[in-house]
């Protein structure tokens, strides 16, 4: 119901209006009367209407002056002008006001009741639409912790466009202050978790860092904060110099205090510092060498890119590339293609000079890449190496005293574990999978290649086959079919293969674009900018 004031200094005219129309059938109920402006002003604010049904001609104080007045409260109050003939020149004025329509005396109940219903639906539209505009702030408002998240990120993978006339606007808009000369970028990982075994405690946990780190870093630089694709904190610096020594007390600072405060440790990488949004990316990257290099330098404190840069440990050996290759190789059992692996990674080793530090990160990430594939295969690693203890492999690699015997340790790991999942007497299932990655092998440049088709290749049912492979091999027949696509697409390319849809046509893809956006997903960039590197 929308609440009517009717405001006439006549008793008898404002009786006779109550009575006029069926007002709570038209959606109206009458909540006052006054005689005059004045008595009208105190019930504006008593019941706040929606609809004000005033006289122009009244003593004490006017129809016009009581509406200027209204007009100043914050009230969304509609006027309708109730004017005799005479009075039609200030009828015309009273809408210049703001009046949204006036009616004549005597009143004609038609039109009266015309007028209403129109303001009544103004008055719906413009409450939709306020509605409408207070849920699109709580949106935003909700959203804008997300959006803050996503912006950073874009900045961190290097894919945020950095455009000088828009992007302060947009930090502003977010509620980011980080203009300064140089940036640079933390990235503070929790060293083990293995003590809790709740999720909600490693969540608390992770908030808890986050609010040391930031109760450090907030009063000494302006900085903006997010999480990693990886959940690690990431801390984006605004620096005046590219000092290292205040930066890295701030880390010093952060690390005792988790310590000493939540009884478990951080490591932090800290990159080096550079003018322009558009170098935050570098920054990040560097972090990330630097917080990689835990594993061989200990974890539980804070680790300058330059630091490292200056061992000689800036390049990684092991890349999402060659892991990717590994993975695929271990997982088809091909072991000529591993075998060619294992040469090309340690003749790349030689070529580079890689100091003994690269070769011990590159060693645990490898490592780490047959437990990965183990555990697809429902594998344990003490059943490959009963006489290596997980946790002191670490301790094993740094006994090692050169690289021949690194490269050997590696080989025969990589090797084992091939033969272990893959070495078992077949099973019905393990055949059939067999033959379907053959068929697979056969036909992959086919882009017609259904499962279905699979399926009466090998007599089965579509379902069935599809659980027995996932089971068998920890992976599905299209994320197989897709691996080996992108494999083999790579090898054109490395053989000097350059035009990005002839390379997807003949592996099987019929859109390039969704080929490159398999491509970056597996190899890790573009295809375009894959065979621009290779040239």
């Amino acid at each position: 119901m929308l609440k009517v004031l009717i405001v006439d200094d006549e008793y008898y005219f404002r009786q006779a209006l109550k009575i006029s129309l069926p007002w709570e059938e038209l959606g109206f109920q009458i909540a006052g009367e006054a005689k005059n402006g004045e008595e009208a002003l105190v019930l504006m604010s008593e019941i706040g209407p929606d609809i004000v049904l005033v006289d122009i001609n009244m003593p004490i104080m006017d129809g016009m002056e009581f509406i200027q007045k209204a007009k100043q409260s914050e009230q969304e109050t509609k006027f309708i002008m109730l004017t005799g003939q005479s009075e039609f020149v200030y009828a015309k004025m009273a809408v210049q006001l703001g009046v949204f329509n006036y009616v004549l005396k005597p009143i004609d109940e038609d039109e009266l009741r015309r007028s209403l219903l129109e303001i009544k639906d103004l008055i719906h539209k413009e409450r939709s639409v306020k509605l409408d505009y207070e849920r699109l702030k709580q949106q935003a408002t909700e959203n804008m912790p997300m959006l803050k998240e996503r912006l950073l990120n874009e900045w961190l993978q290097g894919n945020g466009v950095v455009d000088s006339s828009t992007t302060s606007d947009r930090l502003q808009y977010l509620g980011i202050n980080l203009h300064a000369p140089l940036y640079r970028v933390f990235v503070v990982d929790i060293d083990s978790q293995e003590e809790l075994v709740s999720e909600e405690d490693k969540h608390i946990r992770k908030l808890a860092v986050q609010h040391i780190a930031q109760e450090f870093i907030r009063n000494a630089y302006p900085c903006a904060s997010c999480h990693d694709a990886n959940d690690r904190y990431v801390v984006i610096l605004g620096v005046p110099t590219a000092s290292s020594d205040s930066v890295e007390a701030i880390g010093e600072a952060i690390r005792k205090s988790v310590q000493a405060t939540l009884g478990c440790t951080v490591t932090i990488g800290v990159g080096n510092g550079y003018p322009g949004f558009e170098a935050i990316s570098v920054s990040y990257q560097e972090a990330l060498v630097a917080l990689k290099h835990r594993f061989v330098l200990g974890g539980n404190q804070v680790i300058l890119h330059s630091m490292i840069a200056e061992s000689g440990m800036k390049v990684s050996l092991f890349s999402v590339e060659r892991r990717i290759g590994l993975l695929m190789s271990m997982r088809i059992g091909n072991l000529t293609e591993t075998e060619e692996w294992l040469t090309t990674f340690f003749q790349d080793a030689r070529t580079k000079n890689a100091s003994i530090e690269m070769l011990f990160v590159s060693a645990l990430e490898i490592v780490s890449t047959c437990l990965e594939f183990l555990d697809e295969m429902s594998q344990s690693f003490e059943d490959v190496f009963q006489d290596t203890v997980k946790s002191d492999i670490l301790q094993y690699i740094q006994q090692l005293n050169s690289f021949g015997e690194l490269e050997r340790w590696i080989r025969n790991l990589i090797l084992k574990v091939i033969s272990h999942v893959h070495g078992r007497k077949q099973s019905r299932a393990a055949k059939v999978v067999d033959e379907v990655k053959l068929y697979i092998q056969n036909h992959y440049g086919n882009e017609e290649l259904r499962i279905v088709d699979l399926a009466n290749s090998v007599h089965m049912n579509y379902n069935h086959l599809c659980y027995v492979f996932k089971k068998e091999t920890s992976i599905t027949i299209n994320d197989y079919l897709t691996e080996l696509r992108i494999k083999k697409a790579k090898g054109l390319f490395d053989q000097g293969e350059k035009i990005v849809q002839h390379v997807a046509s003949q592996v099987g893809y019929a859109d390039a674009n969704y080929f490159g956006k398999c491509f970056k997903k597996y190899i890790g960039i573009a295809p375009s900018k894959y065979v621009n590197n290779i040239q």
